[in-house]
């Protein structure tokens, strides 16, 4: 028999993904459902739960099907964890088109575009004048990015998943590692309260503000999802408020910040934790220089000094949270200015956080690694060098897998632009920062994203945003996997 075959176990595999995926098939089924509650507040919109009933009635009944073993599964392997994971990410967006197709009237490809963009927490959207479609639509986008946000799979944990090493692997597949609490299950719901708490405190804070409730429901969910939907076309830039500008920064930085130190902050009720994160400290100085030089940028071109400051502050932490909220038309900006905010994308937010990018813990240790490599070469030999970073322990693998994830991630962002630019003839920086907002499910945009886009960019950001929420690697194994699978199939004995 064909040898892959005897390697993969694919019929181990297909059992245990099968079962995996079957009971994170069950959360998204409830997920679906969970808009249909609006209607109590707006019933005139009652028409349009069926939309939501019925797949979400149908999604928890096959995943129930799928998954009715999954409480036997004592173990799986970390491939088999990365292909449910990453499945599970394309499988929901699919399955999440039926209310953008039936009550949006959008084609299916701009609807699995606005399904993707909101479970992935990025915010590129193909849907305009949001002010002209019902509430329970605009609260679907925003409750996918909510759940996206602390993660389908960490959700799962929390609900679903039976305690032990599969639970373990599918945390670490979902691009998560730490762990608040000795168990998991523990960590998740413990990291689900502070998000359900820090939620419902932005909710409290835009109402207060002047803020409809409906409103201050939509933005705290996806500001501190930092996914960056908006229920208007003009994003915070609608509301025209300084005061709601800081609370959405504000949410914007917790979304962005490790939910350990979330954890150090609520037991220890003290501010110490977080400026002692090497992560957070980084943000800050990105953040410093980023707002420095595109306020500079911007009141030598074309806006007054105050609304440059305020411009810069505000997109510039909008883009290294990866939140994707706008106070302004960034197309209308000069080309450093794009870039430096394309450049914040790119590093990303906090590792263990609701951001995404590269992520400032891997930007901090190929920093550190550089200066770790000229002590080597300067120190006597067998000198041992410490390699620690803030409180972060590394070993030389971990330093590799962080090189290794950095260049993959670089040469995709670097291979999405060029073909983003060939076939749209625009310019280099736009391009790359279209790119960018996909690949670090950021949602800032310069124009590009539109329903004018070709079809095949479409689908090119569509990849880049499952790609780059699930930190490159789960998705290439599962790629890897089932071209395999497909295979061995079809190969002889």
């Amino acid at each position: 028999m064909f040898k892959v075959r005897k390697f993969i176990g694919i019929s181990q595999d297909l059992f245990v993904v099968k079962n995996l995926i079957g009971s994170l098939l069950q959360g998204i089924g409830v997920a679906y459902l969970i808009p249909a509650l609006l209607i109590w507040v707006y019933p005139r919109e009652i028409g349009y739960i069926y939309y939501f009933a019925v797949p979400g009635a149908l999604s928890v009944l096959i995943g129930a099907w799928w998954g009715r073993h999954a409480r036997q599964i004592e173990d799986i392997n970390l491939r088999q964890a990365m292909v449910s994971s990453a499945f599970v990410w394309l499988l929901a967006s699919l399955i999440s088109v039926v209310p953008f197709m039936a009550i949006a009237k959008m084609p299916f490809v701009d609807s699995w575009f606005e399904a993707m963009s909101a479970w992935t927490g990025t915010g590129l959207t193909m849907m305009h004048n949001l002010e002209s479609y019902p509430h329970i639509l605009l609260f679907w986008r925003s409750w996918m990015q909510w759940l996206g946000g602390i993660g389908i799979v960490l959700v799962a944990l929390t609900i679903l998943i039976h305690p032990g090493v599969a639970a373990a692997r599918l945390y670490k597949a979902e691009a998560r590692s730490e762990r608040i609490l000795p168990n998991l299950v523990n960590t998740s719901k413990i990291i689900f309260e502070i998000y359900l708490v820090l939620t419902l405190l932005g909710v409290y804070l835009y109402y207060i503000n002047g803020m409809s409730l409906f409103d201050a429901t939509i933005h705290s969910m996806t500001g501190l999802g930092t996914g960056g939907m908006s229920s208007h076309d003009l994003s915070i830039g609608y509301f025209n408020s300084l005061s709601i500008e800081a609370i959405t920064i504000f949410l914007m930085i917790m979304g962005a910040t490790n939910f350990t130190v979330h954890y150090k902050l609520f037991k220890e009720r003290s501010l110490k934790a977080f400026f002692q994160d090497i992560q957070v400290r980084y943000m800050f100085l990105f953040l410093f220089i980023a707002i420095a030089l595109i306020t500079y940028n911007l009141f030598g071109v074309t806006h007054s000094l105050g609304a440059s400051i305020r411009q810069a502050i505000f997109h510039s932490v909008s883009a290294v949270t990866c939140t994707g909220f706008g106070i302004a038309d960034l197309s209308k900006y000069p080309e450093l200015s794009k870039f430096l905010i394309g450049f914040l994308m790119v590093i990303g937010g906090g590792a263990g956080s609701t951001a995404g990018g590269i992520k400032l813990i891997r930007i901090t240790l190929m920093y550190e690694s550089l200066k770790w490599t000229l002590q080597e070469s300067i120190l006597p030999k067998g000198a041992v060098i410490k390699r620690k970073v803030g409180n972060y322990i590394f070993s030389e693998a971990e330093i590799q897998e962080v090189l290794s994830f950095t260049m993959t991630y670089v040469a995709l962002l670097i291979l999405g632009t060029v073909l983003m630019m060939i076939r749209l003839n625009t310019k280099l920086v736009d391009a790359f920062f279209e790119v960018a907002s996909a690949q670090g499910n950021v949602g800032l945009s310069v124009g590009l994203t539109s329903p004018a886009l070709p079809v095949d960019l479409k689908v090119l950001l569509i990849m880049h945003m499952w790609i780059g929420r699930l930190e490159i690697f789960s998705t290439l194994v599962f790629l890897v996997s089932t071209a395999i699978a497909f295979a061995s199939l079809f190969s002889r004995d």
